[in-house]
């Protein structure tokens, strides 16, 4: 899929210049990547940095204290071969490759994913910095009108720009949200203060999700016994009801 990624960023042009190809080989250099993960990188068909956003691109502040020294962050395009996917897999391993925050744009067949990574600074070695935290938003197809509002909170106006920091973070909070689509059934927003626990419910929908297709996964094994299958089926109706509960109360939360 070709996907006009700058209709959804809308950054401006000054970020945009200086694109280019990004060789396989630099990221196995800079991330000391071993022979797995260079395996891995195989499923990688093109790396292509496509924006930076920082000062004198966009006029938003740097963050620099103790823990961070964010000057920049980089957009990277990332065209994925092959049958899988394996979206989180390639994050976690091109995000540490970078020293500043990244955003993977990847894409796959009809499926694109967004991958968010802020960087601190780190405490075991001096000068060099480590992903402090990431957000995978999974696979998604950015024609299903049920991910626009997610697309449209990632426009730079959209976004917090007291500094780098805030502005990645708000990317990053953003595919945390969208992560939690499949299990909600929409983009879930709320009114600022009310952020904490819309967070602590998206991962129980999301943790509460995969507990339902683990016990669903279970009933399916031709070898257990009815009362063993009858077991399942009520636990898995127990963990049905708490998702209900959980989405409930997501949905109690973004109409306030």
């Amino acid at each position: 899929m070709n996907v006009a990624w700058n209709d959804i960023f809308k950054l401006p042009e000054a970020a945009l210049e200086g694109a280019r190809r990004v060789p396989k080989a630099a990221l196995v250099r800079a991330g000391q990547l071993t022979r797995k993960q260079e395996r891995s990188l195989s499923k990688v068909r093109a790396v292509e940095h496509v924006a930076t956003v920082q000062r004198s691109t966009v006029r938003i502040a740097p963050h620099v204290d103790d823990e961070h020294d964010i000057r920049a962050v980089i957009f990277l395009r990332i065209e994925l071969d092959g049958a899988s996917a394996a979206y989180a897999e390639i994050a976690g391993i091109i995000h540490p490759c970078f020293p500043n925050p990244t955003a993977l744009l990847i894409e796959h067949g009809d499926e694109v994913c967004i991958s968010v990574a802020v960087t601190r600074m780190s405490l075991a070695e001096h000068g060099a910095t480590v992903v402090e935290d990431m957000e995978c938003t999974g696979g998604f197809d950015v024609r299903d009108s049920r991910y626009a509002p997610f697309l449209n909170a990632l426009a730079m106006d959209n976004l917090p720009q007291d500094d780098l920091y805030t502005y990645v973070c708000g990317l990053l909070w953003n595919a945390k949200l969208a992560r939690a689509m499949p299990q909600l059934g929409f983009f879930p927003q709320c009114v600022s203060g009310r952020e904490g626990n819309l967070a602590v419910l998206a991962d129980k929908a999301i943790q509460l999700t995969a507990e339902r297709d683990a016990l669903a996964a279970r009933r399916r094994n031709s070898e257990l016994t009815l009362n063993e299958t009858a077991k399942l089926r009520m636990k898995q109706r127990d963990v049905e009801r708490k998702l209900d509960d959980v989405i409930g109360q997501v949905r109690a939360i973004c109409q306030k």
